[in-house]
């Protein structure tokens, strides 16, 4: 119950948007939100750097993220889409200014002498000339200006979209990072096994030899031993893929990533403490979330642009040049000619072409402000199940480290009974499959909390 008030307080954070009712020249959104929060946000601003995986105090992991962020093609896409947006707001503001033109030439042209009757005489006229133009669409009622704003709504979007790919990729080497180490981990404890296994199959044929025991030992041992064997290739097989999985999220491929790689070491600390601040204030860094408020920015502008259509259009046209037939007339007095020309379009009726793209366009403001809501509430849904499952693996961690313990304690305990024939080899098996099981169960529980603490700082949007 305390869960569900507790999420249905943060869902209640949730920005509402409504439309100014202005009929023209207000296509923004009022929005209704918390007073710390600043809704005027640059593109340059936007960018991602929080450096939310220094925590898990690893420097082979802080040497991944760093290669992974400079060479991963994916993040270098992204970050290339981010100039092409750049353009586009610089090809938007371009419309603010006139366009001139030059224009120089020679024409010659003769016209027939028989078209007013079955006489007369050819006429040649050649003459050079030399212009310069200009046109000019007058951004009176900010249709201009309209597509300005969303064409840097759409580029803060893509930086957005750049800081989702890049937490997404520091997130996916971390996690692979890891899945690399206890891989790495649980074939060491295969490998310890094997040994200890060995020994203990050697006392059983022993036993066997002196009769002792019966042959029935001697294959629960074996089997016990080789199963454990064929479990080798298959955690090598992983690793090897850990490995080339990191060299496709470096961009380097497997022969480029860091020698030191290669070198033991044992899993990140698994405890962290997360500083959790206002959800709100955390939450609105997240990329999906800053993108998903420049989407309503662009659907915003384009309502803006969708009602400037009703507008009349106001141009300017204007041109100045020369022509003469002798090339050395060009700059008399008499040679100069030039038109202004301001015109004034007013589309009244296009066969209600308007209405309906007005209509589009609110339709899709009210889809951008609905993907919104969801993509906080999901935003919200994911930090609540991400912490959840990081405290119960901790929990998990916990416990199954004395089941660990007294695991081994009863390999050490059944074997010795054993020895002295107090018991039967069953349990000797039974203790030592535990143990392997248990153990493999607590490096996959230390990975699993790391992949949750991850998973965590993603949801967070990386943390502060």
């Amino acid at each position: 119950m305390r869960k569900n008030s507790s999420l249905a307080g943060l869902a209640a954070l949730v920005l509402t948007f409504t439309f100014s009712g202005e009929a023209f020249g207000r296509d923004y959104l009022e929005r209704s939100l918390p007073d710390d929060w600043n809704p005027e946000i640059e593109a340059s601003e936007l960018t991602f750097g929080g450096e939310w995986w220094r925590s898990l105090n690893d420097p082979m992991l802080d040497s991944l993220v760093s290669i992974a962020t400079e060479t991963n093609f994916d993040i270098n896409a992204a970050a290339r889409r981010i100039e092409v947006a750049r353009q586009t707001v610089r090809q938007a503001a371009s419309a603010w200014y006139p366009q001139l033109g030059l224009d120089a030439g020679w024409q010659r042209a003769q016209s027939s002498g028989l078209n007013a009757g079955r006489t007369g005489n050819t006429s040649v006229l050649s003459y050079f000339s030399a212009s310069a133009t200009m046109n000019w669409e007058v951004d009176v009622f900010g249709k201009t200006a309209a597509q300005v704003r969303k064409a840097k709504a759409s580029q803060g979007a893509t930086v957005a979209q750049y800081s989702a790919a890049l937490l997404s990729i520091e997130a996916e080497v971390a996690s692979t990072y890891i899945s690399l180490l206890v891989n790495r981990l649980q074939l060491e404890v295969a490998q310890n096994h094997t040994k200890m296994q060995e020994h203990v199959l050697d006392i059983v044929e022993t036993r066997f030899r002196t009769g002792l025991v019966s042959k029935l030992d001697v294959a629960q041992a074996r089997t016990l031993y080789y199963s454990t064997i064929a479990s080798i290739p298959l955690l090598e097989s992983s690793i090897e893929a850990n490995y080339n999985a990191l060299g496709v999220l470096l961009g380097t491929g497997r022969d480029g990533l860091p020698a030191e790689i290669y070198a033991p070491r044992e899993l990140p600390e698994h405890y962290a403490l997360i500083p959790l601040g206002a959800p709100l204030n955390i939450l609105r860094k997240r990329p999906d979330i800053i993108q998903a408020e420049k989407n309503i920015d662009v659907a915003s502008a384009a309502l803006g642009i969708a009602r400037k259509d009703y507008l009349p259009s106001l141009n300017l046209s204007a041109s100045v040049g020369t022509s003469a037939h002798n090339i050395g007339d060009l700059f008399s007095k008499q040679s100069f000619a030039y038109s202004v020309a301001p015109t004034l379009s007013w589309t009244i009726f296009d066969g209600l072409n308007r209405e309906s793209s007005n209509a589009a366009a609110k339709q899709n403001l009210e889809i951008a402000v609905d993907n919104y809501n969801t993509t906080v509430l999901t935003a919200i849904e994911e930090v609540h199940n991400s912490m959840n499952r990081y405290t119960a693996t901790l929990k998990y961690i916990d416990s199954m480290a004395k089941v660990v313990e007294n695991s081994e304690e009863s390999v050490n305990l059944s074997l010795d009974q054993y020895k002295q024939g107090l018991t039967g080899f069953y349990n000797v098996v039974e203790a030592q499959l535990n143990y392997l099981t248990y153990q493999n169960s607590l490096v996959e529980a230390k990975g699993n909390s790391l992949n949750a603490l991850v998973d965590l700082y993603k949801a967070l949007g990386g943390g502060e």
